[in-house]
């Protein structure tokens, strides 16, 4: 196997381990290190614009307001809040 071949199978091995291994997105490390993160700015900002058209957008709606309550620490990181997340 060449060196590039090997570099890639270990990155994506990191890549599957359970939770993403070493490679979390960073409002991921936001929230497991307790900052504030960027959802206004992303989801937030979307369920805006869907209310300004008249599209609902209750994913972002959810997300958004999962984030924001473990940020005030209502509730504490889990991917079960995503895991049972119901919109239907």
């Amino acid at each position: 196997m060449n060196a590039k071949a090997e570099f890639d199978e270990r990155c994506l091995a990191e890549a599957r381990k359970l939770g993403g291994g070493a490679h979390r997105p960073s409002m991921g490390q936001d929230m497991v290190k307790g900052r504030r993160t960027e959802i206004e700015f992303f989801n937030g900002f979307v369920v805006d614009k869907s209310k300004e058209v008249g599209v609902p957008a209750p994913a972002n709606a959810a997300l958004t307001d999962i984030v924001k309550r473990v940020e005030k620490g209502d509730l504490r990181p889990d991917k079960r809040h995503i895991l049972e997340l119901r919109l239907n």
